[in-house]
């Protein structure tokens, strides 16, 4: 599953966790374990080169760098290297403490963010590994700072991502609308379209139209009405079924509760 950024954020400033260990593997080409299970503690996953799929409990992920994994503690595991380049990549186990109750059990879940290629995460990443190598309590707490370093760059990375992705999302929604406003549209089409339930397309286009996907798809079948009234010759019902209804006195109605006038009046006025 992709992690909601905000709620992940806020679980890890909560969470009390020390770092168990950051280990690098490199696997060779055509590897497959089925079968086994993770580590005892909660790992976090980071793709250094190549390609792999892992899956957790079943669920599959597809790794490679650029993205991030999180798998839960004694989880079912299957993997394989794909492709023909060894799978590097780096994991740190981590170990939560206390109540984390009324929370979302990131710990225990298995989960993907997307940053994308941050030369940044490798960085921090590669001196966290070396300083972990190093015995003794004071190297231990600056790896302990580095990963909140890793994470913070993580989860801002992703946001912004899904930020940019999720506008660019809403203004193909919008341009799609325009463009088929005439046909029966639906949000759970509109929704199925671009990947999304009927929820989570309606908050992205409200979040960045200001407006609902029906309340925006209703004002452009009223604007095109308007146009069609005041600069053609058509009837009511002919403009009906160009603006998206089948049905010309349903039409009618929602015309006037939009504009205060019927058609025919509002042609009327606009045409004297």
């Amino acid at each position: 599953m992709e992690a909601d950024v905000n709620d992940l954020s806020g679980y890890f400033a909560k969470i009390h966790f020390s770092v168990i260990d950051i280990r690098r593997a490199v696997i060779e080409p055509g590897t497959k374990h089925f079968g086994t299970v993770t580590s005892p503690f909660s790992g976090m996953i980071f793709p250094l080169r190549g390609r792999s799929r892992m899956f957790f409990d079943g669920v599959p992920y597809d790794m490679e760098p650029g993205k991030v994994f999180h798998g839960g503690p004694n989880t079912p595991l299957d993997k394989e290297v794909l492709g023909q380049s060894k799978w590097d990549f780096m994991v740190i186990h981590y170990q939560v403490y206390g109540n984390t109750q009324g929370t979302f059990p990131y710990a225990l879940s298995h989960y993907e963010l997307s940053p994308g290629h941050n030369s940044r995460i490798n960085d921090t990443l590669y001196r966290m590994y070396h300083i972990y190598a190093k015995a003794g309590n004071l190297s231990g707490l600056r790896a302990k700072s580095l990963f909140f370093i890793i994470l913070d760059e993580i989860l801002t990375c992703a946001s912004c991502r899904f930020h940019n992705d999720s506008r660019e999302l809403t203004e193909s929604a919008v341009e799609y609308i325009k463009n088929h406003y005439m046909e029966p549209l639906t949000v759970p089409e509109l929704a199925r379209q671009y990947g999304l339930c009927s929820k989570q397309f309606a908050y992205l286009f409200q979040k960045y139209t200001g407006t609902s996907p029906n309340k925006f798809l209703t004002e452009y079948r009223m604007q095109r009405a308007r146009d069609l009234l005041c600069t053609t010759a058509c009837s009511v019902a002919e403009i009906s079924a160009c603006v998206g209804y089948s049905d010309p006195s349903y039409f009618s109605n929602l015309f006037k509760k939009r504009t205060g006038l019927s058609p025919k009046l509002f042609r009327n006025k606009k045409t004297r």
